[in-house]
């Protein structure tokens, strides 16, 4: 089975960051996992903190790991998927930025070297 993955970058509004975080723990992580595919979920947040230097338009990642043998099928699940999914107010909706990426092989471990 093919491995994908999907990088989202998004920022809260300012003074909304808790509400924010709220959101993609509590509720949004689970949402996108429900649509066929998609394996796990993981948040990331720049080294120190807000930095630009180091976050680029957006201040928050979030990367998908996806599993599928029907690529175009499963993106267009997560599209439809995305019709209904919230986009609460304390999201910077100008900040989201999605890209695809198709994993070129196995993971490689520290451990696996030696």
């Amino acid at each position: 089975m093919a491995r994908f993955l999907l990088m989202v970058r998004t920022r809260p509004l300012a003074g909304r960051e808790a509400e924010y975080h709220r959101w993609y723990d509590d509720f949004h992580l689970a949402e996108v996992l429900r649509v066929p595919g998609f394996v796990t979920a993981e948040r990331c947040a720049p080294p120190s903190g807000e930095d630009a230097e180091f976050a680029g338009d957006g201040t928050h990642l979030a990367l998908f790991t996806v599993e599928s043998d029907d690529f175009e099928a499963t993106v267009a699940a997560f599209r439809e998927a995305q019709a209904s999914m919230e986009q609460p107010s304390c999201l910077a909706p100008e900040s989201v930025s999605l890209t695809w990426w198709r994993s070129l092989g196995g993971r490689t471990t520290a451990s696996s070297h030696g």
